[in-house]
This record gives C-alpha cells, sequence and structure tokens, in this order.
C-alpha cells in the first residue's frame, strides 16, 4: 500500500472498531488512536510517506521485524511493545489491517473487566442515587437481610445474621454506600476507582466506602455489595444463619 492508501485504511478500520477516538495536536503531522483513553494506534503522515505504530506482543514484533523491512521498532513509544509500519508495496492491506485489529484487541483486553461489556462496550457509571439505589434493590433480595436505622436517620443500615454488611448513607451531599472488604480487594479497588475510600465510620481497615466517579458501574456495586454480604455472613454461627442461604 502507498501512503494515502495506508492513510485510508486506517480510518476505515477505526470506524469499525468500538469506542475508538482519536485525536491530533494543533500543528502535528501525527494522530493517535485511543480505546477508553489507552493508545493502541499512532498514525503519522508526513510529505515523503505515511508510518503507522501500533501495540504487539513482543514475540509478534520480532518475527514481523524479521520478515518485513518495512516494520521496524515503533518509533517513539517502547520498542519491544511496539512496531512501526511505513507504506509500501510489499505490506499487503490483509496484514495490515490484521495488526491494526490485534493492537486493538491487545489493548482492550488490558481494561478493566468490569468498564466493559461483553463486545468491549464501556459501561455507563451510575450517578450516587443510582448507585444506591442498585446497592438497596441487590442487598434486599439477598437471602435473610433486615434493614433499619439504629444509629441515626440518614444510616440506612443493612444487616445479616444481626451483623452489619451495608450502610446507606442518606445524605444529598455524600451520597455512598460503606461494605466490607477483604485487603486485597481494598488495595485493587483504591488503585482503580478515586471514588472508593476508606470505609466511614466504622473500621477502616475492613470497610470501603464507594461513591459515585468514573468507573463505578452497575457490575462494581453489586461485586463489593455481594463480597461484603459473603464475608460477614462467614463470621456468623451456622446455627444463627438465616434460612435460605445459597452461594451469591
Amino acid at each position: 500500500m502507498d501512503a494515502r492508501a495506508l492513510i485510508a485504511a486506517v480510518e476505515t478500520i477505526a470506524r469499525q472498531l468500538p469506542d475508538v477516538d482519536s485525536t491530533r495536536a494543533v500543528g502535528s503531522n501525527r494522530r493517535v488512536y485511543k480505546i477508553h483513553g489507552k493508545i493502541f494506534m499512532i498514525v503519522t503522515d508526513a510529505a515523503d510517506g505515511a508510518m503507522v505504530t501500533i501495540k504487539v506482543d513482543p514475540i509478534r514484533a520480532e518475527i514481523l521485524r524479521q520478515q518485513y523491512v518495512e516494520i521496524s521498532s515503533g518509533h517513539g513509544m517502547n520498542r519491544r511493545h511496539w512496531i512501526s509500519i511505513t507504506a509500501s508495496d510489499a505490506i499487503s492491506r490483509e496484514v495490515f489491517e490484521n495488526e491494526v485489529r490485534e493492537s486493538y484487541r491487545l489493548v482492550r483486553a488490558k481494561l478493566p473487566t468490569a468498564e466493559r461489556t461483553s463486545d468491549g462496550r464501556r459501561k455507563r457509571s451510575l450517578s450516587g442515587k443510582q448507585l444506591q439505589a442498585v446497592a438497596r434493590m441487590l442487598a434486599s433480595g439477598l437471602p435473610g437481610v433486615d434493614h433499619g436505622r439504629p444509629f441515626v436517620e440518614k444510616l440506612d443500615v443493612y444487616k445479616v445474621g444481626g451483623k452489619v454488611f451495608m450502610i446507606v448513607t442518606d445524605d444529598p451531599n455524600e451520597l455512598i454506600i460503606t461494605v466490607r472488604a477483604e485487603p486485597e480487594q481494598r488495595g485493587n479497588l483504591f488503585e482503580r476507582f478515586a471514588s472508593v475510600t476508606a470505609g466511614r465510620y466504622l473500621d477502616k481497615d475492613r470497610w470501603i466506602s464507594v461513591g459515585a466517579g468514573k468507573g463505578i458501574t452497575q457490575t462494581v456495586v453489586s461485586d463489593v455489595v455481594k463480597a461484603s454480604y459473603r464475608l460477614v455472613l462467614d463470621t456468623v454461627p451456622r446455627r444463627e444463619r438465616p434460612a435460605g442461604i445459597t452461594d451469591v
């Protein structure tokens, strides 16, 4: 493919891939293609030709560099994980499209699962009210759960076997839920989501509070509520557990 065909192929493929966006800096001859903020392709369109830089598995990168003179280590990127493809008749459209799609899949596969649907589309983050509504609905449907306001009016407390596993804060200035979490889960959530913090009201080493924010989807809320329920239920003596307990 010549430079014009290469650029045309890039635009065609990009339109076919879900959730791709592209930007070009003012005065730059480079266009960057991303999926959910993660770069998978950079296109340089210069007067002397065109070049596409894509992410690739290191072993695959080495094989391609040996097969094609027109494929080199990624310009300006990690040389093991990126390759640059120069417009040339030696690179067929089929080969080019395959490598671009593989780059897209490679980057998409590393996105947090909770942020993607089965077809790779980003799930919608919840508002504070939506987050709390989902948590309440889910918690109320779990076996043996009851709730009330034993502490203060603004705290809706959910229990199983008489033990707290979730608190919903009814405060328009602080629409959060507070649930129990294992240390490993806590660390992972803190790293992934800015709106997950140490638990309010309770032991900060064992509880987390979850508010609306980027990436806080229905799946995330469901996971943390169910995990908290299981953790607390494990502390309830079997003879005191409510009937109808099943895996959740």
